[in-house]
């Protein structure tokens, strides 16, 4: 992050061309301008430091110009581009031209003889002949300034397309720092191999061998490392890299599908190293948003069922209590309207009716009150140990007379005796499963026609005794078997019946047997019958011994 606000608060690539040729100019007339004092200090190192200055102010320029002038911009089209760069590059000609040219002149104009005694001192050595081989020199390094900016710009280019390739692609930010400490390495070689050169020579030329030793030693050592260090030492850092990258390369793919959704998918676990470890929490993670999507999933699911059964229950009992209100009402008017100093003669039996609906009320305020206690786990239940052959005999007995009066309906109650041994108790709320059978004993006398009958069995197994209802009524269809323990559900035959129920009785009878430790289930075959099946556990087996039951039929 440092690194990048540095580079981002340098001046480079910031300028288009005109502005960075009129900033290059400025910078080569204030060099100009300061000249004469730098060739006064340079004097006692350099017999002409002229062509010197000249060669750095013309390559400081092309450097200048090569990092101020911005690259190619959005929405220009790389042969514009081209073109402009070949038109800067013609600039830069003419400029270095005219700059060698007076470079020449100005050396052979502080050295009037250089021309003449050309011939005469090439043989002696002397300081004029060198300096006129300083001028050739020069004048052609800077003629050839022009193809060092294009070989810079490309440098840069290639550069750039690097340093995107190496931020976007570990494995080749990991090659990148190999490959720099190669190149460190080989430049500090070039140093001290340069500076041995440069003071082995003799003391007398040493300055004047300076800048040629320095060009032609860095340019023979860059080959050097680029052609037998960099390739080899770049092969295996790609290689060693690429093993790396490949594993963070599939964690990252993962990691997208993964947000986009996908929470199965996971990580094949490589090595034991920090990327392993990493891969491993990867896996975890992924199971543990697995799981607490789905338990989210269901949580929205029970809510929204929640939700929808609230406003049907708001919806039914709303019409369940205006119902027998509206009845109660009604006959009240009546009854208050006719009465004189005599009673009328229909008291009796409006009374009557005022009760029956009376008492509806109180059952349905009451299934409600025991269905929202279960719901808030509020409900007392005094579970202990319970003579299951009694309950079904009183739950018949008391029911039998209704059913046959009023629906024409036998009820019978088989109690399976398979050995001596008493029938086992079970550990129940006696109060709350003879409720239990009342209801659906109840549910089977309105849905079966007369002359049908409704059978409550029992049965015992190892662990648990067996209760059953089974009539022989119009049954459920298959598709609503899985909706009537809901809350004011009736099925679409119920529903065409005038006296039907509220559609609580199912529903408590569900969540009582379950408060109780048990469970309950349906089958039905439609035109035939339904049966319903509670399983309960048994109470801890006594010793006393009782004869065996036989089945209990009520006349």
């Amino acid at each position: 992050m440092i690194r990048q606000r540095i580079v981002q608060s340098l001046p480079l690539f910031r300028a288009d061309a005109r502005r960075a040729l009129l900033e290059v100019s400025s910078l080569q007339c204030g060099a100009l301008a300061t000249w004469p004092l730098i060739d006064h200090m340079l004097r006692p190192l350099f017999l002409n430091s002229t062509p010197l200055f000249f060669l750095c102010l013309t390559f400081g320029s092309v450097l200048f110009l090569a990092f101020r002038w911005r690259l190619r911009p959005v929405g220009r089209t790389r042969w514009q581009q081209l073109l402009i760069e070949l038109a800067v590059g013609g600039v830069l000609l003419c400029e270095s031209i005219i700059i060698s040219t007076v470079t020449l002149f100005l050396s052979i104009y502080c050295a009037p003889y250089a021309f003449i005694q050309f011939h005469s001192l090439k043989e002696t050595g002397s300081p004029t002949f060198y300096s006129i081989v300083f001028n050739s020199i020069f004048y052609a390094l800077s003629i050839s300034s022009v193809a060092f900016f294009f070989l810079l710009r490309v440098l840069i280019l290639v550069w750039r397309s690097w340093d995107r390739l190496r931020r976007e692609h570990l494995h080749w930010a990991l090659t990148h720092a190999h490959l720099l400490v190669v190149v460190m390495v080989a430049a500090i070689i070039s140093c001290l191999l340069m500076t041995l050169a440069i003071w082995s020579g003799s003391g007398e030329n040493r300055h004047e061998l300076i800048p040629l030793l320095i060009l032609p030693g860095m340019i023979f050592l860059t080959v050097i490392s680029l052609a037998f260090v960099l390739p080899p030492s770049a092969l295996f850092s790609y290689l060693f890299a690429r093993h790396t990258t490949r594993r963070i390369e599939k964690l990252a793919a993962a990691t997208s599908a993964l947000r986009s959704g996908n929470y199965e998918v996971r990580v094949r676990v490589e090595g034991e190293d920090e990327i392993a470890r990493l891969q491993a929490d990867f896996n975890a993670m992924a199971i543990e948003l697995e799981r607490a999507r789905h338990e989210l999933r269901t949580e929205r699911d029970a809510v929204s069922t929640l939700l929808n059964a609230r406003r049907e229950l708001i919806a039914s009992v709303s019409h369940e209590l205006r119902t027998p209100v509206a009845t109660v009402r009604s006959y009240l008017e009546s009854t208050l309207n006719n009465w004189q100093e005599v009673p009328p003669a229909t008291l009796q039996q409006d009374l009557s009716i005022m009760e029956q609906q009376t008492i509806r009320l109180q059952v349905l305020i009451n299934d409600l009150f025991t269905l929202s206690r279960v719901e808030v786990k509020h409900l007392e239940l005094r579970c202990a140990p319970t003579n299951i052959e009694l309950l079904i005999r009183r739950v018949a007995e008391t029911t039998a007379p209704i059913a046959w009066r009023g629906s024409r309906v036998e009820i019978v109650a088989d109690i399976e005796a398979a050995t001596q041994e008493a029938f086992p108790e079970a550990m129940v709320d006696e109060h709350r499963l003879e409720q239990v059978l009342q209801n659906l004993l109840h549910n089977g006398i309105r849905h079966t026609p007369p002359g049908g009958i409704i059978v409550l069995s029992a049965s015992a197994t190892a662990q648990e005794i067996l209760l059953q209802v089974k009539d022989t009524g119009e049954g459920i269809a298959a598709d609503e078997l899985p909706r009537i323990w809901e809350r004011f559900y009736r099925t679409q035959q119920a529903r065409q019946q005038p006296a039907s129920g509220s559609g609580l009785g199912l529903a408590l009878v569900k969540e009582l047997t379950e408060a109780m430790g048990g469970s309950v289930s349906v089958s039905s075959i439609q035109g035939q019958g339904t049966c319903f099946s509670i399983r309960v556990p048994q109470a801890l087996i006594t010793n006393q011994p009782t004869r065996p039951l036989m089945p209990y039929h009520l006349p």
